[in-house]
């Protein structure tokens, strides 16, 4: 699935556990679920560009070509085919702030990825570093793609997805980091590592206040979430003394202050999915629940789909 709550962006796939027949967008302030233009049935939303113009699309179903898998990456613009290759097996896909660049994964060998520009169909040669987006966060601000830096300790990397330029930014980490995200107003960094601690820094990297979450279980590098005014942050554990279906730690984002630990007592097809809309979150199986108890408040019923 594919949510962005600032932009009230929903799209579901045939890949979430919560089933559908095939690309469905979910319209938040009405409920209503329609099948995007140019979308085929198997495609599943990568990244949307900020104009709301372009959508990087994947197909679920992988190929293999002379022994090697391939996926189906194509772009759309404003419901038209713009470009489309199958030259990589591509795990996702993140535009620069205008729209003409797509930084895309290739995942055969090793993983670094490539700058496609979708106004020529060109494709640049592998960026200086391996990367990957699915740890990291796009820079509300200025739109580079940060991310953990896999070879060193204390440092992210920042990630030009236009020119695949890199740049490093030290932290105070004393360990690798995991995974990463923006607060909703872009001017702090949240940042897990393996040495599971969650640590909140500002844009230049100082330490604006950390937390030792190794008492709960292992962080690992799942995503982080966010209530929609950003005042807290979930973080969720995969298993636990508690509970072999793990926790989510409730936490004040500004100073780091644990409010609640939500003890989850269903299997794995209900775990938390995604960022939802007011104090809400929502599960793999579109069931939304209440940040703060993880209570469930709402079943989305994606039963109807119709054409956009």
């Amino acid at each position: 699935m594919y949510v962005d709550v600032p932009r009230r962006l929903v799209f579901f796939d045939k890949s979430d556990t919560a089933k559908v027949p095939c690309l469905t967008q979910y319209h938040p302030d009405t409920g209503a679920l329609t099948q995007p233009l140019g979308a085929q049935p198997d495609d599943m939303v990568w990244d949307v560009a900020r104009n709301g113009r372009r959508m990087a699309l994947q197909g679920a179903d992988w190929q293999v070509v002379r022994g090697a898998s391939r996926s189906r990456l194509s772009f759309l613009e404003n419901g038209a085919a713009l470009h489309e290759t199958q030259q990589f097996l591509s795990f996702w896909c993140r535009f620069d702030p205008s729209g003409r660049y797509a930084l895309t994964s290739t995942f055969n060998g090793k993983k670094r990825p490539v700058v496609i520009d979708l106004d020529s169909g060109t494709c640049s040669e592998p960026i200086a570093r391996d990367v990957d987006a699915r740890y990291g966060c796009i820079d509300p601000l200025h739109g580079r793609l940060w991310v953990p830096d896999e070879r060193t300790r204390n440092s992210l990397l920042t990630v030009d997805c236009a020119s695949g330029e890199i740049d490093k930014l030290a932290l105070a980490l004393e360990a690798k980091s995991k995974s990463l995200r923006f607060s909703r107003d872009g001017q702090y960094l949240f940042v897990t590592t393996d040495s599971n601690r969650l640590f909140c820094c500002d844009r230049a990297g100082v330490t604006r206040w950390s937390r030792d979450l190794g008492e709960y279980g292992h962080l690992g590098s799942g995503t982080l979430l966010f209530n929609e005014s950003g005042s807290h942050l979930c973080v969720p554990i995969s298993s636990t003394p508690q509970s072999r279906w793990g926790e989510d730690i409730i936490i004040a984002a500004d100073s780091g202050r644990i409010e609640n630990t939500v003890v989850r007592q269903k299997g794995p097809p209900a775990r938390l999915a995604a960022d939802w809309f007011g104090d809400h979150l929502l599960t793999h199986l579109a069931e939304v629940v209440d940040f703060f108890t993880g209570e469930v408040v709402e079943q989305l019923d994606l039963a109807t789909v119709r054409p956009a």
